[in-house]
């Protein structure tokens, strides 16, 4: 049996790295804003590739003020489109982090439980 975790985090790198990301959330904590799970499915979403789209419309509104309609708020419009394009490689990081930690997590559960077995078999038997 091969265990890929091996080593031990010793605790106060654990307690370092909780500290830190407590620290990042509470920086960031006043520009979020969570979403219900009904608000994410039926929100229309600017994935990768409207970047290109949504970067051209800014250009050409901001050349031609005619092509914005009155009831849109061009400065808003500018602000939200820079706040999603300035989070997305924070929130690429995190997703990555939270994804490696995951699989940490399950590998290490997974190994334990592996190990663990053998272990219970034997006092169901000797016992």
């Amino acid at each position: 049996m091969s265990n890929r975790v091996t080593a031990a985090i010793p605790p106060a790198d654990l307690a370092q790295a909780l500290d830190l990301l407590k620290q990042a959330r509470a920086l960031l904590e006043p520009y979020l804003h969570p979403l219900t799970p009904d608000e994410r499915k039926n929100m229309v979403k600017m994935g990768d590739k409207s970047v290109g789209f949504m970067t051209k419309l800014l250009d050409y509104a901001a050349n031609s003020p005619a092509f914005v309609p009155a009831f849109v708020d061009f400065d808003e419009l500018k602000q939200d489109v820079g706040t999603a394009t300035d989070l997305a490689p924070v929130e690429q990081f995190a997703a990555q982090l939270a994804l490696d930690l995951g699989s940490t997590v399950m590998l290490a559960g997974s190994e334990g439980m592996t190990q663990a077995s053998p272990v219970y078999q034997n006092i169901r038997f000797l016992a």
